[in-house]
């Protein structure tokens, strides 16, 4: 009866408040569709219609946009077209590379052959200078389709309809160039070995077999260009462009005494750096948009917060080790997965901001709904152990699951001020349908707070324990609020937040508990205590409150403590009033 009082009022809430703050918002969203249209315009236009004209569209360039959204099907099918084409483009940049890159560590493979190896070093030492060359290149392509990254589209199109950067891909090539400076590296100024110049040949051979593969998955799952007039079998087209490249005799291609030949190709590579980064990066503008100096490529501002200081809040968050806990967890943003790594590792700031935020509280969604199904499986599990495994200790059991349950209020605490920091830095900003919506989890941990308090599990300590009638009495009274706490929670955890879990959290490693394993795992670790003044099913219970504990504690770090949460100074701005029936005080 209590918690559906509780929902009601959030109903209550939500319903007679409906145009709260609307106005306000749907002003700044469509100022940010504005500036979305620019950003694209101007790319569009940078790339030229001669990089467009014989590109073919799949039908899937028609689909229906969001009527609510207003935005029209020109700009639509623009933006789909425009980011798609640059995603081409920069394919075709990495097939170029990889072109060269193998033509030349064919070259190396014919001295090996050959038992050349004055030649094959020589050939080594070439290409992975020319390797380490592109690294300008590829930070230039990384960083432009970052930009690309940072728009957010929710408000332009139906989940999966919009192309993806290739952000990903141009990543893999620019981590394996920083790599190869620092791990395989061959001092100019110290004549190489041979074993060196093999182990360096074995892995920029391997680079460029799993760097193909990854390209040519990029061709053939092109969502918006037809590739089917395109051969993008580059191993088939390397053979074909070799003999009809302007600047390669045929005959070079397979003389493997002429060492020239792989100078030549370097220098062919080095003017292939500089002519992709003027125009593919400089020419295009990306430089002025990622760092805009006019009000047309500056993105809006929400008038209704303080972005400044919520910026310097993420910024605070992103930089402690408490998301290492995180790990196992990928969003789904849009049908695509972004990683801890990947969504804490830029420096936040006014051209990514509204994306990123976004990304944080999905996260954070995830590892809190993570963090109360095991929370409700523990307390359930020693909940049965007390039944079942320690019926003639039941009421010492209880005891202690009351107190281990009281104790858990720190773990319940944190994670609410770590709710309230995020609303009131605006981080977290209420958007019920939302997948970075936190109010649900606000709800429960406020619910169950509210419970604790009400109902105070650490009385038990304080009355005649040789008083067995009023013992009784108070486990029995707390039992049966805490039983339907229990049913209560894990109905609302299960259907209202994990029926459709796997649309917007993906867990790499699953580390949801299941009760039959937990309780099977306090079990078969009973002989580890090795007390022999404590009966096996005493030690069960201890076991599994002592686990409980514990898991709260680190919870309590890995979740707030460790993830700044202290450090943030929200100047005493209000929270949001929608969420003010859930204050706990």
């Amino acid at each position: 009866m209590e918690f559906n009082f509780f929902i009601l009022i959030s109903i209550v809430i939500f319903v007679l408040n409906p145009t709260e703050g609307v106005q306000p918002k749907r002003k700044y969203n469509q100022h940010y569709k504005n500036y979305i249209q620019t950003v694209v315009a101007h790319i569009h236009s940078q790339i030229g219609s001669y990089q467009m004209q014989n590109l073919k569209l799949k039908q899937s360039l028609n689909y229906p946009d969001l009527e609510e959204n207003n935005i029209s099907n020109d700009f639509s099918c623009n933006y789909r077209y425009t980011i798609s084409v640059l995603n081409f483009k920069y394919t075709e940049i990495l097939k170029k590379f990889l072109y060269y890159i193998n033509i030349i560590i064919d070259k190396c493979k014919q001295s090996h052959e050959r038992n050349l190896s004055e030649n094959f070093i020589s050939c080594v030492s070439l290409l992975e200078t020319e390797v380490k060359n592109s690294k300008s290149m590829f930070e230039y392509l990384h960083n432009a389709m970052k930009f690309i990254s940072y728009i957010d589209i929710r408000f332009l199109f139906h989940e999966g309809l919009a192309p993806h950067p290739i952000i990903d891909e141009i990543d893999f090539f620019q981590q394996f160039v920083k790599k190869l400076e620092t791990t395989y590296f061959i001092d100019i100024n110290i004549l190489p070995n041979l074993e060196d110049s093999k182990t360096t040949y074995e892995n920029l051979k391997q680079f460029y077999e799993d760097a193909l593969e990854i390209l040519n998955d990029l061709f053939q799952n092109s969502q918006i260009i037809d590739i089917s007039d395109f051969n993008t079998d580059l191993k088939e087209n390397q053979i074909k462009e070799c003999s009809i490249d302007s600047n390669i005799n045929i005959d070079d291609c397979s003389n493997e005494n002429n060492i020239a030949n792989v100078y030549s190709m370097c220098s062919e590579l080095n003017s292939f750096y500089n002519e992709t980064i003027e125009i593919w990066y400089k020419n295009i503008g990306f430089e002025k948009l990622l760092n805009p100096e006019t009000p047309d490529f500056t993105p809006p501002i929400d008038p209704e917060i303080r972005q400044d200081d919520s910026i310097n809040a993420l910024n605070i968050l992103r930089l402690e080790t408490g998301w290492k806990s995180m790990n196992h967890i990928n969003i789904v943003y849009y049908k695509k997965y972004y990683d801890v790594d990947y969504i804490i590792k830029e420096k936040i700031n006014d051209i990514n901001f509204r994306i990123k935020k976004e990304h944080v509280v999905q996260l954070l969604r995830c590892k809190y709904t993570e963090v109360l199904k095991n929370y409700q499986t523990l307390l359930s599990a020693i909940l049965f152990i007390c039944k079942k495994d320690s019926i003639d200790h039941q009421n010492k059991c209880l005891i202690q699951l009351f107190k281990s349950f009281n104790k858990s209020k720190k773990m319940l605490k944190g994670l609410y001020n770590a709710l309230i920091t995020l609303n009131k830095s605006s981080i977290w900003t209420f958007k019920i349908n939302s997948l970075s919506s936190l109010h649900r989890i606000f709800e429960w941990i406020s619910y169950s707070l509210n419970l604790l308090k009400k109902n105070n599990y650490f009385q038990i300590d304080f009355v005649d324990q040789n008083d067995n009638e009023k013992i009784n009495e108070i486990i029995q009274s707390l039992l049966h609020i805490f039983q339907d706490y229990l049913d209560i929670i894990y109905y609302k955890i299960t259907n209202c937040n994990t029926s459709r879990f796997d649309t917007w959290c993906h867990f790499t490693k699953n580390l949801f508990f299941d009760r039959k394993n937990i309780i099977k795992y306090f079990r078969n670790s009973v002989n580890t205590l090795n007390d022999p003044n404590t009966t096996p099913k005493i030690q069960t219970y201890q076991i599994a409150c002592h686990f409980f504990d514990n898991f709260c504690e680190n919870i309590y770090n890995n979740c707030y403590k460790n993830l700044g949460f202290e450090k943030i100074n929200c100047h005493d701005t209000n929270i949001d009033e929608r969420l003010k029936p859930f204050i706990v005080d």
